[in-house]
């Protein structure tokens, strides 16, 4: 009986971020593609855009953060914000794929509002979504599990993307992978999906009163945004090994379908490519989740960066090796990857106990907020960054085929950008002062235990 609690506790965690990764796989994989190939905007004009809307998300961020940690209800702090907020969310999506009837600025002006509308919606329900984890366990051993259950959800909600997206475009587009409508009807589904899931969450989950203070203390407010940060040694040191480990996967998902589409007489189909690398993602959660309970989340961290860097030169240095129509580095990616969900999830948390024993302040909202911020601001410049590499590169959104040099560059960037970023977060975490050990010891004296 205890057993099947525990896992109801679990799973109800986890399936929020099935929800939301519907929606945050659907921007990193499919939206640079929709403004180019649909819609017909340039591609240094679609990573503006993609970037512009990362770039507000990362803002409105902090505030949101602060805001939501102030939330007293029957149903918790953060709870109330994942029940109201989830079916806006679903129809600002919807909106994100139409094409209004406009051309040249217009056009542009319109579908960067659309891009904010939905960013500020995600903001308002993953914010809250993500701070949750702090009030659902204080212990840094069941964080990783919990951390592992979430990333299992979220990279089933990879697979649902990568997998239906472009069958279900064709299927509602008559046949074309570049269909308006089939776009439109892949995201009402996707909407209707994630708001379920968003529901399911606010269900299955409670809120525990945090350590060292009463339930109803007032949090600070976001002008203790910036010395929440400063003083968190822990917390500063993770935010940028999470700038540069965000960029490091968004510099590979987002140019992913041009990856396959430059590929096509080779590679399978897009979905099949997508799907395969959302699978390798998938399977390896349990395998990392148990490597960190087992060895630490310092020791996962630097495996699963070598692993991708090895992926990415033997990608630079053999090329493509295609075993039915999918490149087995990008398998080897999604293998790596799957480690820095479970071990951003589980390492966060750990640092708002650190920053409450350094400063006696909890700042939940700082850190959350901070997070948030820096992994969207770095998927917003990778996004613009990557329009920009496409244009330098010569891709041609008319083109039926496109040159060799074109092939080469997307691949280049590929093995490259995600190589050098982890590289040098790999530096960084021997700077990060905190472990199991020092998070136990912690927290004790918080609680008064010790």
């Amino acid at each position: 009986m205890a057993a099947a609690s525990e896992l109801r506790r679990y799973a109800g965690y986890g399936i929020g971020d099935f929800g939301l990764n519907i929606y945050w796989n659907s921007l990193s994989l499919v939206l640079m593609f929709w403004y180019a190939e649909v819609v017909g905007l340039s591609p240094a004009v679609a990573g503006a855009i993609y970037f512009v809307g990362m770039a507000w998300d990362a803002v409105t961020d902090a505030v949101v953060a602060s805001l939501s940690a102030r939330t007293r209800s029957r149903h918790g702090t953060y709870r109330p914000h994942i029940l109201f907020g989830g079916g806006a969310l679903g129809l600002s999506f919807c909106l994100l794929f139409w094409i209004p009837p406009l051309d040249g600025m217009a056009l542009i002006a319109v579908l960067t509002a659309a891009h904010i509308l939905f960013r500020t919606a995600y903001t308002v329900v993953a914010v809250p979504y993500s701070a949750l984890a702090s009030r659902l366990s204080y212990d840094s051993v069941e964080r990783t599990t919990f951390s592992g259950v979430r990333m299992f959800f979220a990279f089933a909600g990879l697979l649902t993307v990568s997998g239906l997206w472009f069958p279900l475009v064709r299927h509602f587009g008559g046949g074309e992978d570049t269909a308006a409508a089939g776009f439109q009807m892949a995201a009402v589904i996707g909407a209707v999906i994630a708001t379920v899931a968003l529901l399911l969450c606010f269900a299955g989950t409670r809120e525990r009163p945090p350590p060292g203070q009463c339930a109803t203390a007032e949090p600070p407010g976001i002008w203790r945004f910036l010395p929440a940060i400063r003083d968190n040694q822990a917390l500063a040191v993770l935010l940028v090994m999470i700038f540069l480990q965000s960029g490091a996967v968004a510099s590979l998902l987002i140019p992913l379908s041009f990856f396959i589409e430059v590929n096509a007489p080779v590679f399978a189909r897009k979905e099949v490519v997508m799907t395969a690398y959302a699978t390798a993602t998938l399977a390896s959660i349990p395998v990392w989740t148990l490597f960190i309970r087992r060895f630490g989340k310092k020791a996962g961290w630097t495996l699963a960066c070598v692993l991708a860097i090895l992926c990415g030169l033997d990608l630079a240095v053999s090329g493509a090796r295609v075993v039915a129509g999918v490149p087995l580095q990008i398998i080897g990616y999604g293998g790596a990857f799957g480690a820095f969900g479970v071990l951003v999830w589980s390492f966060v948390p750990d640092t708002v106990e650190y920053g409450q024993w350094k400063t006696g302040e909890r700042n939940e909202g700082a850190v959350f907020g901070s997070v948030l911020l820096v992994q969207k601001l770095s998927g917003g410049l990778m996004g613009l960054f990557v329009g920009f590499m496409l244009s330098q590169v010569g891709y041609d959104i008319d083109a039926t085929t496109q040159s060799s040099e074109t092939v080469d560059g997307i691949r280049f960037h590929i093995f490259l950008m995600p190589s050098l970023l982890l590289a040098l977060s790999t530096l960084l975490i021997l700077k990060l002062p905190l472990n199991r050990a020092l998070h136990a010891r912690i927290v004790g004296q918080i609680d008064g235990s010790q």
